[in-house]
């Protein structure tokens, strides 16, 4: 009887990850709704999903916060960057179907190999924010490498997030409360690999406040 009250029995233990899933995702969604700071909370979640969640280290709000402020910078950067290649891509062929028809079906591939390429950068730049130290150009030259590099990863990864947007818009946004960080946590489970394979090319910021390395754990 009194293992029931026990704090460190399963289902105290379950229950408490299902909280930190939930507010951690609340959180995200809230940082998010400026549209400028989706890099960096995306970065942030990752950090905070995979150290404390997975890993048990620290707390979710407290880690995602420290994240987001370290990161805000570059996620807001590399954010802005896809945001503007995006907008191009779409006038391009707006008005490739609007005033050039002949010639779109031709010029549908280029949009097609590029669409490609952006989605591959996405999966992998915002989780390498999170772990390293990286100029612009090499986040977005490493990430385009390592989508190649690993394309069942990369495959996997597009499925899960395409999912999970499906899912958040068939329930009219309610999914939000867990789905940001149950994706991450899918996610990770193969991108963590890719990761720390990683740390031969790439040396963790010296400046981070976990030179512990947790994530080799």
């Amino acid at each position: 009887m009194g293992n029931l009250f026990n704090m460190d029995n399963v289902f105290f233990r379950f229950m408490g990850k299902l909280f930190d899933v939930v507010a951690l995702s609340i959180v995200y969604v809230l940082v998010c709704i400026p549209l400028v700071t989706i890099g960096a909370a995306t970065s942030a979640l990752y950090y905070s999903c995979v150290k404390t969640i997975r890993r048990d280290r620290s707390y979710p709000i407290k880690e995602f916060l420290k994240a987001f402020k370290r990161d805000f910078k570059q996620g807001f950067i590399v954010e802005l960057i896809l945001v503007v290649v995006g907008i191009i891509l779409y006038v391009d062929i707006k008005f490739a179907i609007n005033y050039i028809q002949n010639e779109f079906t031709n010029m549908r591939y280029l949009y097609l190999i590029i669409g490609i390429v952006m989605s591959f950068i996405v999966v992998y730049i915002f989780p390498l924010i999170s772990r390293f130290s990286l100029k612009i150009s090499g986040l977005f030259r490493l990430s385009f490498y390592l989508a190649l590099r690993h394309l069942l990863t990369t495959v996997v990864s597009i499925i899960l997030l395409f999912g999970a947007f499906v899912l958040v818009y068939i329930s009219a946004g309610l999914a939000l409360i867990f789905v940001p960080v149950l994706v991450t946590l899918l996610i990770s489970i193969l991108m963590e690999r890719v990761l720390i394979k990683c740390m031969d090319l790439v040396k963790t910021d010296e400046n981070y406040e976990d030179r512990d390395q947790w994530y080799l754990e």
